[in-house]
């Protein structure tokens, strides 16, 4: 097997763009103080990617996937107990998939 020697450059330069990007931010952050905003926007980073990336797997899940997701949602607010809701959640998923 050989590597091209274009590819493997192009492969390394990207490389070292997103670990640039990555380490920039890192570094950048913390030599600013944020503002009360950017504070207030970083807090709500994790919950929206969390939906960015969970809903459009519910939506092309159908009904099952909606089972399980309003399980996880009512357990966890019910509860507050991760491990519970989400087991509940796949039980719900398959329950709704065996009907």
């Amino acid at each position: 097997m050989s590597v091209d020697p274009t590819t493997l450059l192009a492969i390394l330069l990207m490389a070292a763009g997103t670990y640039g990007v990555r380490a920039g931010g890192y570094f950048l952050i913390q030599r600013l103080a944020p503002s009360p905003f950017l504070e207030a926007w970083m807090r709500h980073v994790p919950g929206a990617m969390f939906v960015a990336l969970v809903l459009p797997a519910i939506l092309k899940g159908g009904l099952p996937f909606a089972a399980g997701a309003i399980a996880v949602l009512l357990a966890a607010r019910l509860k507050g107990n991760l491990i519970l809701s989400l087991v509940l959640g796949v039980a719900a998923v398959a329950a709704a998939r065996a009907f």
